[in-house]
């Protein structure tokens, strides 16, 4: 059996289908992931991952993204990267071709470039018309995926699992507007991703500040551990960050997990939040909401 999940209405259902079409074509986890990410991270219409995303406080988008492999726990992740797409691939070079495990900003930038990465400007038009509203006061801070306008956004976390292998992926260009440099969850291992054979495989997406300080997918992963299922260890996760941590009621935080024997679920501190799965080539949607609702 193969399994896919993916955050977020619209890229995430990209995200499955692309994975799945790399699946029938021999892929391994890893690419498929890969092919999954990049397919949204390329397409300008979903403003949170890759091409014509929300710039930072500077106009410049700057991704970060992060793949780790359940087998053998290793990693690679960038973070603060301009000018290359899909920088999903970019970790995987990490991962696979360097024993670090996070490259970040300028040299991140040039690692990828000796790998063949050609820069590029990333800033569409819309992009642009974007910035140019915010930095004329024309709109405010606004997290991406709760606003009508911006109904395409948000980070695009996977999962994968084959068999009991798992493989967890993230990509994202941050918080709009951001601070440069800043960083938040996704590309963090521990925080953003993380996965183990030996127990499950998590993800995380939302307000990456709260995510981090949480430990989000370790944190989960940790609870398929001690023996929760994939759902219940959600639910310990975001029930925990909801007593301790406020902010995250305000803008939702959302983690996902599959654990070694299959079993998936999600849950989210506020709102509704929509997880893809494909099973074996059937590809669905789930609502979820937080625990107790």
């Amino acid at each position: 059996m193969t399994i896919f999940l993916a955050t977020w209405r619209e890229p995430g259902q990209t995200a499955v289908e692309t994975a799945w079409q790399a699946h029938q074509k021999g892929g391994d986890l890893r690419t498929c992931l890969e092919e999954g990410l990049a397919a949204c991270e390329l397409d300008p219409k979903y403003l949170a991952i890759g091409l014509g995303s929300l710039a930072n406080a500077d106009g410049e988008l700057e991704l970060d993204a992060a793949m780790m492999d359940g087998a053998d726990l290793s990693a690679g992740a960038v973070c603060a990267v301009q000018n290359i797409c899909p920088v999903i691939s970019v970790a995987r070079k990490v991962l696979e071709d360097t024993p670090h495990v996070m490259l970040a900003g300028d040299q991140a930038k040039r690692f990828a470039m000796e790998k063949g990465f050609k820069p590029q400007n990333l800033m569409t038009e819309e992009a642009v018309r974007q910035y140019d509203a915010w930095r004329a006061g024309k709109i405010g801070f606004q997290y991406i995926h709760t606003t009508d306008e911006h109904k395409h956004g948000d980070t695009v976390t996977m999962l994968g699992w084959q068999d009991g292998h798992m493989v967890s992926a993230s990509a994202t260009s941050g918080l709009a507007w951001k601070l440069p440099g800043r960083v938040g969850d996704s590309p963090i291992i521990g925080a953003g991703i993380y996965a183990d054979d030996e127990a499950g495989a998590a993800g995380a997406t939302g307000l990456g500040e709260e995510l981090w300080k949480a430990c989000a997918s370790f944190r989960t992963v940790e609870g398929m551990r001690r023996g929760l299922t994939a759902q219940e260890a959600c639910d310990d996760t975001i029930k925990q960050m909801m007593r301790r941590q406020p902010a995250s009621l305000e803008i939702p935080c959302v983690v996902l997990a599959i654990s070694k024997e299959g079993d998936f679920g999600a849950a989210t501190t506020e709102g509704v939040f929509h997880l893809w799965n494909c099973v074996d080539g059937e590809v669905s949607v789930r609502e979820v909401t937080a625990p107790g609702q």
